[in-house]
């Protein structure tokens, strides 16, 4: 029987893609279906992987069947992140953590280059530090936001708001990406930048919890910091002092506090009284579109609640509803949804003003260069 054809991958490479994806090496041996002993050999150079295998590593390491075949790993820069997950919890980032922030980081760099290129305004992001008043950078970021709590309000749903909320970062110049990251990742993450800040939800979460990580991760960028949030909310007031600053900015951005004073007023609250009730809770969390958990953190925060009420929210309520899937939506679609109104703007003015060719956007964007043409339009009908 003929022997399966041998694939000469540089051993230094396979390598530098295992310890990049941050797989250990028995859980990716077992996911490619080989022992750990033939891993070893074949980052050794003791042995080589048949093409099928090959195959295998470049799905599962998220990287170019050739790229294992380079005489050497490519220059890469490490993740300027920092993780932040609860105390206690020493896990380092995950395979699909790592992924992503790569993704973002790359769309980032090409993105920031045109709008350098493309002499765009820069992104109105406000600055402050954790020493600052939360409540007060709250107020500036929804003066620079334009949305007022009446409008905010008014909103159908969460699912409404969110985009919303995503339309009018974007349109002061922040780039909003959504990535099915997973349940056992990080709710969202912020890579800073001049040009093109990122902010990157992760949709394992339903639209509420999403609308909380987005404000979230936007403090991080006013801190002029990128990081990797496990939580966007926290279950108890002693936590990191960073990670406590963003969660009360976010809080207050999305929740004005006089303005949920006065809601609470309306629903029979009596000035000083508590919220011990987590119908009333509901209310307002339905009310701001918001998920409960944020709200009751709100009330906390306002002295209307305390954490007993906190610890009576069910433990999945920010779990996304059963169902759906978002079946039906093409691969350009996915795409637009994934990287943003502004992203994919970008890509079409520059490829409109000559400053990126067109087959270079399509592979940015990883679609069919027949659909660039519907996206073109799409965009020019939105303008």
């Amino acid at each position: 029987m003929a022997r399966s054809v041998q694939v000469p991958v540089t051993p230094s490479v396979l390598s530098w893609a295992i310890q990049e994806s941050g797989y250990d090496p028995e859980h990716l041996a077992h996911e490619i279906d080989v022992p750990i002993s033939v891993l070893k050999q074949w980052v050794s150079g003791e042995d080589r992987p048949t093409l099928t295998h090959v195959r295998k590593l470049a799905t599962k390491l998220h990287r170019p069947f050739a790229a294992f075949l380079l005489p050497t790993p490519p220059e890469s820069r490490p993740l300027s992140v920092e993780f932040r997950h609860p105390a206690g919890d020493q896990r380092e980032l995950n395979p699909s953590e790592r992924r992503h922030l790569r993704r973002a980081a790359r769309f980032q760099e090409i993105l920031s280059w045109l709008a350098g290129e493309l002499e765009l305004e820069r992104p109105r992001t406000p600055t402050a530090s954790v020493t600052d008043d939360p409540v007060a950078v709250a107020s500036i970021t929804r003066e620079i936001l334009r949305v007022p709590t009446t409008d905010q309000k008014r909103w159908s749903s969460a699912s409404v708001a969110f985009d919303e909320w995503r339309n009018a970062l974007e349109r002061t110049g922040h780039l909003i990406f959504l990535f099915s990251i997973g349940k056992e990742s990080c709710s969202g993450f912020s890579l800073w930048n001049d040009l093109a800040p990122v902010v990157a939800v992760n949709t394992a979460w339903n639209e509420s919890a999403r609308i909380f990580t987005l404000f979230h991760e936007l403090a991080h960028l006013i801190t002029r910091t990128s990081s990797a949030c496990v939580e966007s909310v926290r279950a108890t007031a002693k936590t990191d002092p960073v990670e406590r600053w963003c969660e009360r900015f976010a809080a207050a951005s999305l929740m004005p506090g006089r303005d949920v004073e006065s809601a609470l007023h309306e629903l029979g609250l009596v000035h000083g009284g508590y919220v011990t009730d987590l119908r009333i809770a509901k209310r307002i969390a339905a009310l701001y579109k918001v998920s409960l958990r944020a709200a009751v953190i709100r009330l906390i925060e306002l002295k209307a609640a305390t954490w007993d009420l906190y610890h009576e929210i069910p433990p999945l309520s920010d779990n996304k509803p059963a169902g759906g899937g978002g079946g039906g939506r093409n691969r350009t679609q996915i795409r637009e949804d994934q990287l943003g109104d502004r992203a994919t703007g970008l890509l079409v003015t520059a490829v409109e003003k000559d400053v990126l060719d067109r087959s270079q956007a399509v592979e940015i964007l990883d679609i069919p260069d027949s659909k660039f043409d519907e996206l073109t339009h799409t965009r020019r009908r939105s303008r």
